[in-house]
């Protein structure tokens, strides 16, 4: 009898097993096949999903709660490519790749890159370094813009790091590189998908060591900059043979400033390659100096002499006829300027 009893007892356990088993293989089956969109907490370094886990089968979205470099969090659901973190001043960036190197640019500094940038959605790429040099550089310039701006996205990254960057497509093709009108098919508040692979960092000053022929690349560099430069412009350009570019904006009609007078003028000034950092127009307090006396920049003494008063004048002043291979404050070295100017008076000393 007793015999009898622990045998049913082993079959009913039996039983009980096989039921738990068979429930826990259906509830992990539903759970695969079930749709819905998961919650995962992010880094502020970089955003990474596990497709298999975290995204809807259905729409596939995902749903994510970001940490910022700010401090704050964000709950963002959308497809897994358009999930971007942000810093304070608004870049979007995701990083894809991250090194150990913990070296960042500066400004001055020459990086050596890998990029491509698309109009978001879209799947041509507007611009690809490897269509103009394997071993595509350039320098790091100051930021060119608020709200995020492709100088920041590099000044983020470390040396070897990976990493897409969504920027605004005005504001980089009117602020960063100071084009008058919009690429055919780019219009005002369209974003531009950035992908970058920082390869290498070399200072400014490393870099001028290890090129000989340093000043000769820099001049067809920037002369070719220039020309690009120019090419957003149709108001007519005048040429020096010392290298300058006169760009008159608007003729007046007063008095030719000579050599050894003193004028007065506004101006903003800026790089060429993106940047104003200064302008007497935020205080509105002109600018004074005599002519001919080394009291500004080679470059704009030159340009001013032969102006009119009542000229408003684009100048663009060649590094070399500005501050050369020297940083000069926030100034990089080897910076080509372009200056706005205005001349209110001129008189003689």
């Amino acid at each position: 009898m007793i015999k009898k009893n622990w045998l049913l007892l082993v079959a009913i356990l039996t039983v009980l097993v096989i039921i738990v088993l068979f429930v826990l293989f259906v509830r992990k089956k539903d759970s695969k096949s079930e749709k819905k969109t998961d919650t995962k907490v992010l880094s502020n370094t970089e955003v990474k999903i596990d497709s298999s886990k975290y995204i809807d089968s259905e729409t596939g979205e995902v749903a994510v709660i970001v940490y910022n470099p700010d401090g704050k969090t964000e709950y963002k659901k959308d497809k897994a490519e358009n999930i971007f973190n942000k810093t304070p001043s608004g870049l979007e960036f995701k990083f894809i790749k991250t090194s150990s190197t913990n070296k960042k640019p500066s400004v001055g500094d020459v990086v050596y890159l890998n990029m491509t940038y698309k109009k978001e959605g879209d799947t041509q790429n507007i611009f690809n370094t490897a269509d103009i040099d394997e071993n595509f550089k350039m320098r790091v310039s100051p930021p060119s813009h608020e709200g995020g701006c492709i100088e920041e996205a590099f000044m983020l990254m470390n040396e070897g790091d990976s990493a897409m960057f969504r920027i605004d497509a005005y504001d980089f093709f009117t602020k960063t590189q100071k084009k008058v009108k919009l690429p055919d098919g780019i219009k005002k508040g369209d974003k531009l998908i950035f992908n970058i692979r920082l390869v290498k960092i070399v200072s400014g000053s490393e870099f001028v060591k290890q090129n000989k022929e340093i000043y000769n690349y820099y001049l067809e560099q920037e002369n070719s900059l220039i020309e690009r430069y120019l090419l957003a412009f149709n108001y007519p350009v005048e040429k020096r043979i010392n290298g300058l570019r006169i760009l008159t904006v608007k003729g007046g009609n007063g008095k030719k400033v000579a050599k050894g007078d003193k004028v007065k003028m506004h101006f903003t000034v800026g790089y060429i390659d993106g940047g104003i950092f200064y302008s007497t127009l935020d205080n509105n307090v002109p600018f004074e100096f005599v002519t001919g006396k080394g009291e500004v920049i080679e470059g704009l003494d030159d340009a001013v002499i032969g102006m009119n008063v009542g000229d408003v004048k684009l100048v663009i002043v060649p590094f070399r006829l500005a501050y050369g291979d020297q940083r000069y404050g926030e100034i990089p070295p080897f910076s080509t300027l372009v200056f706005e100017v205005e001349i209110i008076s001129a008189n003689a000393k």
